[in-house]
């Protein structure tokens, strides 16, 4: 199991680093794009203010975008939607692109139970997921938060990183749920789009709407920067982000079990 989870902590770096240099320059634009704003972001809040509410709720604006925590939140949501779909795209492709590229035929001859392949992808997937998370909250702390002040929640920076990487491993998990059940690798991928694009309209709903059940139809709204930072994450949502991981898990793997018949 060791040697397959470094195998495949090794075969992935380069699709790693490309994302990871990706969400850099994200980060990277948005901090100088601050820098030529700071003098008049009152006059953008005040600009914002001004237009229809469920606008400015789909581009990621949430409380007074005059403030840290306001510009902090409206960034973080475009890097976040560059984060789940990454995650998204290697549960998908965690598998399935073994089965489109013919390496599977040679992967599952190993001595090695096909059970035992996938969670040695799925372990090294969770790794790198980490190391995006971990990277991105440096770059946001760095880049995001410190030029504006700082935020008025010391430990904001540490929790929101913590939802951006659960909320990651729920992507991650269900786009591997769907590479499981959908044959097709080029399916499997617009599956998962439908899956990404269906999650942010709810969140959007949810939160224009106020309707608190809406939450739990998206797992963008599980750990919101917003309600992150201002109360930390809910016991509630995180138990629930973890049952829908095991039973992603559970059916993933019992999916596989089956082509092992």
């Amino acid at each position: 199991m060791r040697a397959l989870i470094k195998n495949e902590l090794r075969r992935s770096r380069r699709h790693l680093f490309i994302w990871l240099g990706i969400m850099f320059l994200l980060i990277g634009f948005c901090y100088y794009e601050y820098l030529s704003l700071k003098d008049s972001l009152g006059e953008v809040a005040l600009m914002l203010s001004g237009m229809p509410r469920l606008l400015t709720t789909m581009f990621g604006v949430k409380g007074d975008f005059n403030t840290a925590l306001g510009w902090y939140s409206c960034i973080y949501f475009w890097v976040s939607i560059l984060a789940f779909v990454y995650a998204l795209n290697l549960g998908i492709s965690c598998i399935a692109k073994e089965v489109k590229n013919g390496t599977s035929a040679y992967l599952f001859t190993k001595p090695v139970c096909r059970t035992e392949i996938v969670f040695s992808k799925i372990i090294a997937s969770a790794v790198n997921l980490l190391m995006f998370s971990a990277f991105s909250g440096l770059c946001n702390y760095v880049l995001l938060i410190l030029p504006t002040g700082g935020l008025e929640q010391p430990a904001a920076a540490l929790t929101t990183t913590i939802g951006l990487y659960l909320t990651q491993l729920m992507f991650f998990f269900v786009g591997l749920l769907i590479s499981s059940i959908v044959k097709k690798y080029k399916a499997a991928v617009q599956v998962g789009t439908v899956f990404l694009l269906t999650s942010y309209f709810l969140a959007i709903t949810a939160q224009y709407s106020g309707i608190r059940f809406l939450d739990l139809l998206s797992p963008l709204r599980y750990f919101d920067v917003y309600e992150v930072t201002l109360n930390g994450i809910r016991i509630f949502s995180l138990v629930l982000a973890f049952l829908i991981m095991v039973i992603c898990i559970f059916i993933t793997a019992m999916q596989w079990k089956k082509r092992e018949v």
